[in-house]
């Protein structure tokens, strides 16, 4: 539940704010100095917002990203709020919460109806209304237990070849809650070490891979796409050339991930699992905009303590979205299990066994059906 703090005011960085913005993102991240200038070119100065202390230095930072994310097939705008670095003199103030209050009433202001961000601190960011939203998942396997035989063949391109970029919306759209990627997405997949690099586009443009050769230990892919079970089964073939370089290969991955299932039965682990998590800036918005997994339907909401529910009006595929004149299936439901429905990582029925939503055993399953689909994840780390 989202608590009131005092507003304050976040400023545009500047370029004489670099030095001091390279030292934030060092104390809070353990950039080094190269590392926080390439974050800051990839980002952009004008993504970057400030919050200064007295004297005019900045107390705090984070970068303001705008994109959108995918459900269903239709984006949803929003803001990324990335890298949130708070000088430790300042930690344990009550700085956060307005902070990135302030960014969402920014992002709210240029059309953002949800914000997302990765939490270090998950109580901190629920005061300001977030809730876990999705998955961030990287997954392990042993090069030497990948598929060896495919007739799929790839070809060396350009790690900006417009073909990837183009195919990875075809995953956008058939996944949830993948991000509609921006400059400062794609900027951060190709980071360095740019020499150790490479993109691999399968003929027909069925799968590519970008691969991060920098660590002896393992193979790293920074970013992938499979059309079918049988690209995926010709990408892990294709991993397997490296088994006499790199021990493991390691990937991003959703929940249900078409890799994991082109895989032997054994082989492969779970490396790394995170949550993101999203906050509802506009919920009439937000539902107007993301699609829904039925053709036809009718379900009210009523968030919170809010007075009026929420209609909800799916004919044909379109959605409509207004104030409830009654007469309507209507579920109640608390503002974080709201987030939780919205992006599909948790379903109605089972925000119903926590509590978090009443409403008629038919009504949670009606909207069960409404907010079906794929569990929402991000294919990188924001």
């Amino acid at each position: 539940m989202k608590k009131n703090f005092s507003p304050i005011d976040v400023e545009a960085a500047t370029a004489s704010d670099v030095p001091d913005i390279a030292r934030l993102l060092s104390w809070a991240f353990g950039f080094g100095k190269a590392r926080s200038d390439e974050y800051i070119a990839h980002v952009g100065l004008g993504s970057l917002r400030l919050l200064r202390g007295e004297g005019g230095r900045p107390d705090a930072c984070a970068a303001l990203l705008e994109t959108a994310h995918v459900f269903h097939g239709r984006p949803v705008r929003a803001a990324n709020i990335a890298h949130v670095a708070i000088a430790p003199e300042r930690r344990g103030q009550g700085l956060a919460v307005p902070f990135v209050d302030a960014l969402c009433a920014e992002a709210q202001g240029k059309g953002a109806v949800i914000a997302t961000l990765f939490a270090s601190t998950r109580p901190v960011y629920r005061k300001s209304g977030f809730e876990l939203a999705g998955h961030e998942i990287v997954y392990e396997a042993e090069t030497a237990s990948l598929p060896a035989a495919s007739k799929l063949a790839f070809e060396r391109v350009e790690l900006d070849d417009p073909r990837i970029a183009k195919a990875y919306a075809a995953k956008a759209g058939r996944e949830a809650g993948l991000l509609s990627r921006g400059p400062a997405h794609w900027n951060e997949l190709r980071r360095e070490p740019t020499d150790a690099l490479a993109a691999y586009l399968a003929e027909g443009d069925a799968a590519y891979l970008i691969l991060d050769m920098g660590d002896e230990a393992r193979l790293d892919v920074r970013d992938w796409y499979a059309a079918s079970p049988e690209a995926a089964q010709g990408v892990l073939s294709f991993l397997a050339r490296f088994r006499s370089v790199y021990p493991v290969v390691r990937w991003h991955g959703g929940p249900q991930d078409d890799l994991v299932a082109a895989m032997p039965d054994k082989g492969w682990r779970l490396a790394h699992q995170e949550e993101w998590l999203l906050r509802v800036l506009d919920q009439a918005a937000a539902l107007r905009q993301r699609g829904y997994h039925v053709d036809a339907a009718r379900l009210a909401l009523r968030v919170g303590p809010a007075e009026t529910a929420l209609e909800i009006g799916i004919r044909d595929g379109a959605s409509e979205v207004g104030e409830a004149t009654g007469g309507c299936p209507t579920v109640t439901l608390q503002a974080p299990a709201f987030v939780q429905l919205f992006t599909g990582f948790r379903s109605a029925s089972k925000l119903a066994q926590y509590g978090q939503v009443i409403g008629e055993a038919a009504d949670i399953r009606l909207c069960d059906q409404l907010f079906a689909g794929p569990p929402p994840w991000v294919a990188e780390h924001f």
